[in-house]
Parts: structure tokens; C-alpha cells; sequence
């Protein structure tokens, strides 16, 4: 038998055992050859053998002939694990990796063919009941691992490609309206000072009581970090990462500014924003700077409490003992507030998407709310807000039937 001919020998009535070889690996120096038992008949086995030549001779790895998915996806993500990447990014990915394998871990990557990844998709829905644009990540991620396995040789062609990816529902990207973000604002102003009183009521009690010495937190004092925090949020579209990060050295209460430079996740881990084009710096109205200036003032007296010196490297928003809030903690507290207020169901990330409504509704221009949002370029700006601008639309409409009327007038259309 030459090299690459194969031979077909039958093992039993039926079943007939298909080897192929290739001979010794010029790297490694081993023997490459592909062995596969086949049932059915002596031109089912010929099938089989010339599929091995074929895929031999398109690049396919021999020795990875009965690599199963989860073996695969092992190896891949102790390649992700390698590169660096946010570990929020990397847990996100391992939780669908780690679903792909319930459904696929046996299978062998030889093995999954277009049908079988569509047939997937409706057994994942049916079982966990997930959305389109859920089921459109589970798809992003498996066509990434097998584009990478067709990549190495281990599969002929990846099975993703020829698939149509579901769709990802339409975002409601939800913004309050003018009189409800004035309302909202009200709400947190009122909370705030509340909090303050509460809390000045408590050290007062604390100091008659002489338990003012030797404290580990300031529990109240969070309360008034946190509503403040929403206020800045509303005043600046800033993510909630990005709020939760600042520190006092990214504050100019003289300027008027905030300097957006950081991001902090669930895991409490502060890194650079979403995007390069999210370190910004970004102006801030008079009243919100009032705001943080009384709260400055006040956090430092309620840190020495606890024999801290408030700095420059000091968190805006301080949890109980002086440190960065945890984004999960100020989630549960939002989702109470915003019920207690009149607000249900408003996401914080909502407050964002109302500033940059409101800015592009009253006419400003789409830099200076692409500047301010951190956007990496115009364009993302308008694809989320142009629905922002329905006074454009009406004197786009007027200039229209101005110009072909029988007697033109000028009208003045708005540049956003």
C-alpha cells in the first residue's frame, strides 16, 4: 500500500476498519496516521477513506482526529486565559463556554456539521428559555473557537459560517423626559439630604453615647455617596463604572470638571475605561459642583472618624469604610431607590442614555455629545440617538416644502 492510499479491511460482518497513513511527521518525527472503524458497506468504508485524504490534504491534523469539543475548548481558553484580557471579559466568556460543553462536550470537532450547530441553537432556547440576542453571544463565542479551529488545521471548515446567526432583538434604550429627569433630580436631592441628616443625627447620638473613638465604618455616610452618585450620573452620562471610580485628583470644583480616566467592575477591580475614547474630560453644571463640594467637605470629616486622611488617590463616592463602592452593592440599592421614588424598572445605565437624549433634543451638537459620552466616534452617537432629534426632522419636512413651493421662503434648519 503507498503512502496515503489507505487500506480497508473488514473486522467483522458489517463493520470494516478504514486506516490511512501519512507517514512520519517531519517536525515531531512520529508516524501521522488516521484510523476509523466504519459500519455498513465495503463503498461506505471508500467514502471514509477518501474524506481522510481529502482532509489530510486541506490541512487537517491527524493526530487531533478524535479531539472532542470540550477537549478543544480546554485548550482554547487556557489560550485566552494567556492574553491578558479584563477578567470580567474572561468570566463572561467561560460561562458560555461552560454551557457549550454541556451541549457538545463529547461531540468531536470533526463531527459538528451546520445542522448540528442550528439543531443546538433550538435545544439551548427550548431548555434554558434564553433571548435571540442571548443566543447571538452563544453563537459569537462558538463561531470564534471553531474559526480558530479551522485556523489550526483541526477541522476542514468551520460549521458556524455557513449558519445564520439569530438576531439580536431591537435595544430599548429608554431615556426620561425632561420633566421626569427634573423630577428625578428632586427625588435625589431630597434623598441626599436626608441622608446627611440622618447621618450627622447618628454621630451626634454617637458622641453622647462616647462611642465616637476607635470606629471601623461610617455606615450612614454611604447613603449620601451613593445618591450623590446618581446625581452625577444624570449631570454627566457617565457608565456606572466609570462614577464609581472617581477619585478627588479627576474632580476641578474650581473649573467645573471631572476627568473621566478609570472604570471599576463587579470584581472590584479599577482598570481603563470601555473604550480609549472613554478617557474624557467632561464639564459639569453649577449645582452639581455645589453638590460635591458640600459632600467634599463632609466625607473628610466622617473619614477622620475613622483616622483617615481624605487625598487626591480618595474615592468621590466612599463605602462605609472609606473605600470604592462595589458596583453589585450600588446596583441593589438602586433598584430600591428607583421604586421607592417613582422610577420602577429604570435601569441606572438609562440616566446615560437621558443625558445624551436631552443634550441632542435641545440642539447640541453631536461632538460635543459624542465628547461627552465617550463615544469613539460620531457615528456610534447617532446610530443610539438620532431618534433624539425630532425638531431636525420637522424643519427638514418645512425646508422641503419651502423649496418647492411656487413662492419659496427661507426656513432655518438646526444643526445637531
Amino acid at each position: 500500500m503507498a503512502k496515503g492510499d489507505g487500506s480497508i479491511t473488514e473486522v467483522r460482518r458489517g463493520v470494516w476498519r478504514v486506516c490511512v497513513s501519512f507517514g512520519k511527521d517531519p517536525v515531531t518525527g512520529k508516524r501521522s496516521k488516521v484510523q476509523r472503524n466504519v459500519k455498513g458497506t465495503k463503498a461506505d468504508a471508500r467514502k471514509v477513506r477518501d474524506q481522510i485524504r481529502r482532509e489530510h490534504e486541506q490541512g487537517v491534523v491527524a493526530e487531533y482526529d478524535k479531539m472532542t469539543f470540550s477537549e478543544y475548548a480546554r485548550q482554547w481558553s487556557e489560550h485566552r486565559d494567556g492574553m491578558g484580557l479584563a477578567s470580567r471579559t474572561r468570566e463572561r466568556e467561560r460561562g458560555i463556554v461552560s454551557i457549550l460543553c454541556e451541549y457538545l462536550g463529547g461531540t468531536r470537532l470533526r463531527d459538528i456539521t451546520p445542522q448540528a450547530v442550528e439543531s443546538l441553537y433550538a435545544t439551548i432556547r427550548k431548555d434554558r428559555g434564553i433571548t435571540s440576542t442571548t443566543l447571538c453571544n452563544y453563537h459569537q463565542m462558538l463561531n470564534q473557537m471553531l474559526d480558530k479551529a479551522e485556523r489550526y488545521g483541526l477541522v476542514v471548515r468551520n460549521p458556524c459560517s455557513r449558519v445564520d446567526a439569530p438576531r439580536r432583538e431591537s435595544s430599548n434604550r429608554r431615556s426620561l423626559s425632561r420633566a421626569e429627569a427634573v423630577r428625578l433630580l428632586a427625588k435625589l436631592s431630597e434623598a441626599e439630604n436626608d441622608a446627611y441628616e440622618a447621618d450627622e443625627a447618628k454621630e451626634r447620638r454617637q458622641v453622647a453615647h462616647g462611642n465616637a473613638d476607635g470606629r471601623l465604618y461610617v455606615r450612614d455616610v454611604t447613603g449620601i455617596a451613593r445618591t450623590l452618585a446618581a446625581r452625577v450620573a444624570l449631570a454627566t452620562g457617565t457608565r456606572m463604572g466609570e462614577t464609581l471610580a472617581l477619585t478627588w485628583e479627576c474632580v476641578n470644583l474650581r473649573k467645573g470638571v471631572i476627568t473621566i480616566s478609570a472604570s471599576i467592575n463587579s470584581l472590584m477591580e479599577v482598570k481603563e475605561p470601555k473604550t480609549k475614547a472613554g478617557c474624557r474630560r467632561i464639564a459639569i453644571d453649577a449645582q452639581t459642583a455645589a453638590a460635591l463640594s458640600r459632600w467634599r467637605k463632609y466625607q473628610r470629616g466622617a473619614l477622620a472618624r475613622l483616622g483617615l486622611e481624605a487625598s487626591g488617590e480618595t474615592p468621590v463616592f466612599t463605602d462605609s469604610k472609606g473605600g470604592y463602592i462595589n458596583p453589585c452593592n450600588f446596583g441593589r440599592w438602586w433598584r430600591s431607590f428607583r421604586g421607592d421614588v417613582g422610577f420602577p424598572g429604570l435601569r441606572f445605565h438609562e440616566l446615560r442614555h437621558t443625558q445624551a437624549s436631552l443634550l441632542l433634543a435641545n440642539g447640541v451638537d453631536v461632538k460635543t455629545v459624542q465628547s461627552r459620552m465617550g463615544h469613539s466616534n460620531a457615528s456610534v452617537t447617532l446610530d443610539f440617538y438620532a431618534h433624539a432629534m425630532p425638531e431636525n426632522d420637522r424643519a427638514a419636512a418645512d425646508l422641503v416644502g419651502s423649496l418647492c413651493a411656487s413662492e419659496p421662503r427661507i426656513v432655518k434648519l438646526r444643526t445637531a
